[in-house]
């Protein structure tokens, strides 16, 4: 495998609910950026990876969607290949780009999300976000959930529940963290959520599942982003490209072994293994935050925190921009938004922003290393896939 693969361009569109732009409309914005940032043509593409999770059932437009999408933009007459893996869908993407670019297939690929979650029936996009599961074995949710939230929203507060009894968090430490993501996003010109917000203010807000507020859950966005792959030599030796050190996926464990890694933790162990690096040599991080109690889960997982430290770190600030492992600074899912399919290769626009010191208000000082995570899906209460990438600096 070859091991000079980069990410030479990245590009998105802001976050938000946009009930007037179509696919299409998001998806040239991020293109038009991530090509112009890398410095190529659309003709120099040879391969795209497009990501996308809920088409299907918000818009009705299966199958091709990347075809679709990708057509009017000049990406036409190369390998289109559409994946679909919940919010997981664009760290799957840049994975296979990854892959097809390492294995010497293509020179350069490009993954591509995009995701139009908002719909004029609101139910629509409930029932899109149900299908996340099995839909043979829904867990149960409150009284008339369907008709008011996603059904996960009550996992999120079971997961929540779960680090108050077994690790000693505290509403006050996700009402921390839920800050310190809600006052990046409002720094962040392409967040969905730019109003900012104290922890009282995140304490005082709406109560959607007991006892999450509706500041922190991740709100629903529609957005595109994407990135250039490539092993171009002259994009290699470029001063602006970011290597791809490692970039591995896993999914949930077989039931009968319960003592088996979790995706989360399957997929963050082989990135490690496959950069040379563990958690401790990782200067940032931007990992899965579709409410504040998977960030907090996320951080043991990947390896960053040890368990029984959420609380400490929570209030002490470890993961704020002047702590000693800065999470989610671009404001994450909470506060950049959630696309599904845009949101594992807006995480990625993030990272490298960072690693090029290129991230405005945002930057921290001269991170070199960074990890990427991002979960989609549930199968029998656990995240049923995940990817984890470890991006450094050129």
């Amino acid at each position: 495998m070859n091991s000079n693969v980069v990410v030479s361009g990245v590009g998105m569109s802001p976050f938000g609910k946009f009930l007037d732009r179509s696919m299409k409309d998001l998806g040239r914005v991020a293109v038009d950026a991530a090509l112009a940032d890398a410095g190529i043509g659309v003709g120099e593409v040879q391969a795209m990876v497009f990501s996308n999770a809920l088409a299907g059932l918000i818009t009705g437009q299966e199958c091709i969607r990347g075809e679709v999408v990708g057509y009017p933009l000049g990406l036409a007459g190369i390998p289109i290949h559409n994946v679909e893996n919940a919010c997981a869908s664009g760290g799957n993407a840049l994975h296979l780009a990854w892959l097809m670019v390492a294995s010497g297939l293509h020179e350069t690929v490009l993954a591509l999300g995009v995701e139009k979650t908002n719909h004029e029936d609101r139910q629509r996009t409930f029932s899109a976000y149900a299908a996340g599961m099995d839909v043979e074995e829904r867990f149960a949710t409150g009284d008339g959930a369907g008709e008011e939230r996603s059904p996960f929203v009550d996992r999120q507060a079971r997961l929540a529940g779960k680090l108050f009894d077994e690790r000693g968090v505290t509403m006050e430490g996700l009402a921390r963290v839920t800050s310190r993501s809600l006052e990046a996003a409002r720094l962040n010109p392409f967040a969905h959520r730019r109003f900012g917000g104290s922890p009282e203010d995140v304490l005082n807000a709406r109560v959607v599942v007991d006892p999450l507020t509706v500041l922190m859950s991740s709100p629903i966005s529609d957005g595109a982003a994407a990135a250039v792959v490539t092993s171009r030599p002259d994009a290699v030796a470029s001063g602006r490209s970011v290597r791809i050190l490692a970039s591995r996926m896993a999914t949930r464990p077989p039931r009968d072994q319960p003592d088996a890694p979790n995706a989360v933790a399957a997929s963050a162990q082989a990135a490690y293994e496959q950069a040379g690096l563990g958690p401790e040599d990782m200067d940032l991080a931007e990992v899965h935050d579709a409410s504040v109690a998977y960030e907090l889960m996320a951080w043991t997982d990947t390896g960053l925190c040890a368990p029984g430290d959420e609380q400490r770190w929570a209030m002490e600030g470890v993961t704020e921009a002047g702590g000693a492992m800065p999470v989610n600074r671009s404001g994450g899912l909470v506060g950049r938004g959630h696309a599904l399919g845009a949101s594992g290769l807006a995480q990625v626009h993030d990272v490298v922003a960072q690693l090029r010191g290129e991230a405005g208000d945002l930057q921290l000082d001269g991170p070199r290393t960074g990890l990427v995570q991002i979960g989609g899906g549930v199968v029998d209460w656990l995240t049923a896939a995940s990817s984890v990438h470890v991006l450094a600096a050129p």
